[in-house]
């Protein structure tokens, strides 16, 4: 029995399912954890979206992201819990502590460095998003396809393939695409709900980081930095700036692009992007993060200035 039989049988025995999905979530973990507590709630089971963070701004408009909830109350025991796009048990924020003895955690991923952490495990480091294999669960268990679930997996297939725009955007998830778009998603809403919703001070915020951007003496690695100053002053938090890294990814002869984010005088958050087969999840990885071969990212331990210089000195060689 393949991988994907196997969660498919998990998911059809289970009377109820808490679907979630990673930390900090993005736009394929929260369309995936939507979809699938939607589909499957429409097909008779109990269903509810968790995450431990908060939904982000841009994502509120997915339909569904209102009823996400923060904790699994060990009350309301689920049968299942089925997590999404998440490589790593410690990625759940704890959500699967509460679970009861004998629950079965079907793990559906497409990160390379998922660890098998679940019960039922398919990985398919391959596709294009978990929003891509999600829908092929859904056909596999013979689940309709409503609108908002089209919705939801085409902005979780949007978002990581930048728009159909990064190397992973195959022919498979352009047939994706056009199904769901078949099944009611509405590609010019989606699409704007992301990029039509900033204020003012993301602008001011935009103007004065690309004013700072840095590119290395060769060209080929460019760089921003978002700095907790330059959030207060513009008056909007650090989620604001989640998709500036795409300015210098665009520049010309730029293979990488890296986003550094001033959270705190001894953390650094860091986001990678490339191009053609240069692999950002190694370079992320050496700092203890990881994700895919054109997007990833990393958590450093350390200030701004301390952390640039590391980063830099490892894309650089990376590039070289």
């Amino acid at each position: 029995m393949s991988d994907l039989a196997r969660a498919a049988e998990a998911l059809a025995c289970a009377p109820s399912v808490a679907v979630l999905a990673h930390v900090k979530p993005e736009g394929d973990a929260m369309g995936s954890t939507l979809a699938a507590a939607l589909a499957l709630r429409e097909a008779g089971k109990r269903t509810a979206a968790f995450n431990a963070d908060p939904v982000p701004p841009d994502l509120l408009q997915l339909p569904g992201a209102d009823e996400v909830r923060r904790a699994v109350a060990p009350e309301h025991g689920y049968a299942c819990y089925l997590v999404v796009d998440t490589a790593t048990l410690d990625r759940t924020g704890g959500l699967l502590e509460s679970r009861r003895p004998g629950t079965t955690v079907v793990n559906v991923d497409h990160h390379a460095g998922n660890t098998r952490f679940g019960d039922v495990n398919w990985v398919e480091p391959e596709a294009s998003s978990t929003g891509e294999m999600l829908l092929r669960l859904f056909r596999t268990l013979g689940l309709r396809i409503s609108g908002d679930v089209a919705a939801n997996l085409y902005a979780a297939i949007l978002t990581d393939t930048g728009g159909f725009r990064y190397g992973n955007t195959t022919a498979a998830a352009l047939r994706a695409a056009a199904e769901l778009v078949d099944a009611g998603a509405d590609p010019e809403t989606i699409a704007r709900g992301f990029s039509a919703r900033r204020v003012v001070g993301e602008w001011r915020l935009l103007g004065e980081v690309l004013a700072g951007m840095g590119i290395s003496g060769d060209g080929r690695v460019a760089w921003i930095e978002v700095t907790a100053a330059a959030c207060r002053k513009a008056g909007v938090g650090m989620e604001a700036a989640e998709d500036f890294i795409q300015y210098p990814r665009d520049l010309a002869g730029v293979r990488i692009a890296v986003a550094f984010k001033e959270h705190s005088d001894d953390e650094t958050r860091v986001s990678f992007r490339s191009s053609g087969s240069l692999d950002v999840a190694v370079l992320a990885a050496r700092f203890g993060g990881g994700g895919h071969r054109n997007a990833a990212g990393c958590t450093v331990r350390a200030g701004l200035a301390t952390a640039r210089a590391a980063v830099l000195e490892a894309a650089e060689a990376l590039v070289r």
